[in-house]
C-alpha cells in the first residue's frame, strides 16, 4: 500500500441509559448492566500508512494511556504483515467525562487499521483485540445501541433511537476517576439489574425509558467527590428538569428526549455562561462506525 494512503472514520461518543453495579466478581472486576447508546457527537480519526510513524501524543494523556496507539500496536502484533500506520485526530468529545471518547477512538483505530490491511482480521479477531483494550471498546465496533452486561463486554444489540440530547459536562479533573469511584461504592449503590432490563424493553418497543430507570450507581459517590455535581443537579431541578442521567462514571450528565430538552432550553439555564460547565447539543446516532473511502494524507 502506498505511503500516505489512509482513511478517516468518525468515533462517536456514547451515553449510558442507567448503569447498575450488581456485584464485585472474584476476578476483581465488577459485574454491571447498562444500556449504551451512541451519539452524533464524534471525534474524527485519520489513519494513514507511514513507515516512519512513531504515533502522536494527545495533550494531557500519558503515552501509555493513549488507546489509539495501543490499539494500532495490538493490531500490528495480531497482523504483523500489515503496514506501519500514523494517525491524527480531531477531538470533539470531552476527555474523561464518561462519554467513551477514548474507547471509541480505539475501536475506530482498529477498524481503520483493518481497512488499510485489506480486512486481514475477522470481526471476531477485532472484538478480541477490543476486549483487551477496555470494557467499552467492543461496543463501539458494533452499536449504535446495546445492553451491556458482565464486565461490560457481553453485548446484546438493541434498536437505535432518534432523540435529541443535551450534554452538561462539568469541567473538572478527577485523578484515576473510575478506580476512585469504584472504591467508593457501597452496598446501597448496587442493584439487581432489573432497571437495565426495563430500559432494554423500552428501546425494543421504540420508546424512551422511564427516567427513574436511568439511575447510575456512581451518582452518589461522584456527588460526594465533586461539589459541582450537586450544584449542577440543583440547577437542573430549579430549571424544571427533574429527569436526567449520569453517563458512565461521569462527570457528564445528559438530558434526553424532545420534551425534556425543550424544558431545559426554555428555562434559560443554558443562556448563562458558566466557566465550570460545558454544554453540548447532539442527538442519538442511528448507524454504527463506518470507515470512509481511501484518501491521501499530506
Amino acid at each position: 500500500m502506498t505511503s500516505g494512503q489512509g482513511v478517516s472514520i468518525e468515533a462517536p461518543a456514547k451515553i449510558n441509559l442507567g448503569l447498575e453495579i450488581i456485584r464485585k466478581r472474584p476476578d476483581g472486576f465488577h459485574e454491571i448492566r447498562t444500556v449504551l447508546v451512541m451519539l452524533t457527537l464524534a471525534d474524527t480519526l485519520h489513519v494513514y500508512v507511514d513507515e516512519d510513524s512513531t504515533g502522536l501524543a494527545l495533550p494531557n494523556i500519558p503515552a501509555e494511556d493513549n488507546l489509539i496507539s495501543r490499539a494500532l500496536g495490538a493490531f500490528r502484533k495480531a497482523a504483523p504483515q500489515s503496514p506501519t500506520l500514523g494517525w491524527s485526530i480531531e477531538k470533539r468529545i470531552p476527555v474523561a467525562a464518561g462519554l467513551g471518547g477514548a474507547s471509541s477512538d480505539a475501536a475506530a483505530a482498529l477498524l481503520a487499521a483493518n481497512e488499510l490491511a485489506r480486512n486481514t482480521l475477522s470481526r471476531g479477531e477485532l472484538t478480541d483485540l477490543a476486549d483487551g483494550l477496555g470494557s467499552d471498546v467492543p461496543f463501539f465496533l458494533d452499536g449504535p445501541a446495546a445492553l451491556a452486561s458482565g464486565r461490560g463486554t457481553d453485548l446484546a444489540a438493541l434498536p437505535a433511537i432518534d432523540q435529541p440530547v443535551i450534554l452538561l459536562v462539568p469541567t473538572v479533573s478527577i485523578p484515576e476517576k473510575t478506580r476512585t469511584l469504584y472504591s467508593m461504592i457501597r452496598p446501597e449503590d448496587m442493584s439487581d439489574g432489573a432497571r437495565s432490563t426495563d430500559v432494554k424493553d423500552a428501546l425494543s418497543d421504540g420508546r424512551l425509558p422511564e427516567m427513574n430507570d436511568l439511575a447510575n450507581a456512581f451518582s452518589r459517590p461522584l456527588a460526594d467527590l465533586i461539589l459541582g455535581v450537586a450544584k449542577l443537579r440543583r440547577l437542573l431541578h430549579e430549571s424544571g428538569v427533574h429527569a436526567f442521567g449520569l453517563s458512565g462514571a461521569g462527570p457528564a450528565h445528559y438530558v434526553i428526549g424532545a420534551n425534556a430538552c425543550r424544558t431545559l432550553e426554555s428555562s434559560g439555564m443554558l443562556d448563562v455562561e458558566r466557566d465550570w460547565l460545558d454544554v453540548i447539543r447532539t442527538r442519538t446516532r442511528l448507524t454504527p462506525l463506518h470507515v470512509a473511502a481511501l484518501a491521501f494524507h499530506d
